[in-house]
């Protein structure tokens, strides 16, 4: 990116005296803090299977913790950024979450709900295992049954409505779509025209809206290109990377 920037008298202070960067390059580039993919103080790769981190609520007494770092995705907003979760080896609880600098879209920037995602896998209302509904619709009254059996009793009950041809009656919700691709491809082989999520219903208002009055149902602004960005309350490298 090539600009020389107008600097105004406090940017000019705190550049002289260190408090900021260096701004105004005399060739009018600025040169990226990080490649892409590598941001400091992330732990390396070759490092993931046994990473030593002090506990950060007992930082003072310098308790050391032994992690296993495992690549996943955070599954807050439709975006899917790339997280790594931080595993103890002593308990196996994941223990924190933060960016992945490796993965391809979001490269490690993330907003406040990927490191959140640590408090739903704690939550005391998560469900666990799967639940049968025992009274009647709105009663509230479930008991568990194992996965053996909730896996049967719908395995038999699609196979009966296609059977019958009775495939508008089949519908598959999920709250997020993490593995979207794959369960439609499988739906679509089965005649099957009933997968939703809640990225169906979150998006459906606002591309309804672009469509009607742009006639694109998502926006795709050229950031690379624009003369001038007005950013409020957020960052071009944190959530909905491909907004």
């Amino acid at each position: 990116m090539s600009l020389k920037p107008k600097l105004g008298l406090i940017e000019k202070i705190a550049e002289g005296i260190g408090l900021i960067p260096k701004l105004n390059f005399e060739d009018g580039k600025i040169e990226p803090m990080n490649d892409p993919g590598d941001l400091s103080n992330y732990p390396p790769p070759d490092k993931w299977d046994d990473w030593v981190e002090y506990e950060p609520t007992k930082w003072s007494r310098k308790i050391k913790r032994n992690y296993t770092i495992v690549p996943t995705s955070c599954f807050n907003c439709e975006s899917g950024c790339g997280l790594l979760s931080y595993v103890d080896k002593e308990t196996g609880e994941v223990r924190k979450f933060e960016g992945n600098p490796y993965h391809p879209a979001s490269r490690g920037r993330i907003c406040a709900k990927g490191p959140a995602t640590i408090n739903q896998i704690k939550d005391p209302d998560r469900i666990l295992h799967p639940m049968r509904r025992v009274g009647k619709r709105g009663a509230g009254k479930w008991e568990r049954v194992s996965w053996d059996v909730v896996l049967d009793e719908i395995a038999t009950k699609i196979r009966k409505a296609i059977k019958e041809e009775r495939n508008n009656e089949i519908t598959y919700h999920v709250g997020r779509p993490g593995h979207e691709g794959f369960m439609d491809r499988v739906l679509q082989a089965w005649g099957v025209d009933g997968h939703n999520s809640h990225t169906n219903v979150c998006s459906a208002g606002a591309r309804t809206g672009f469509a009607l009055w742009d006639g694109f149902d998502r926006k795709m602004p050229d950031f690379a290109n624009a003369e001038f960005i007005l950013m409020i309350s957020a960052h071009l490298e944190s959530g909905h990377y491909f907004n």
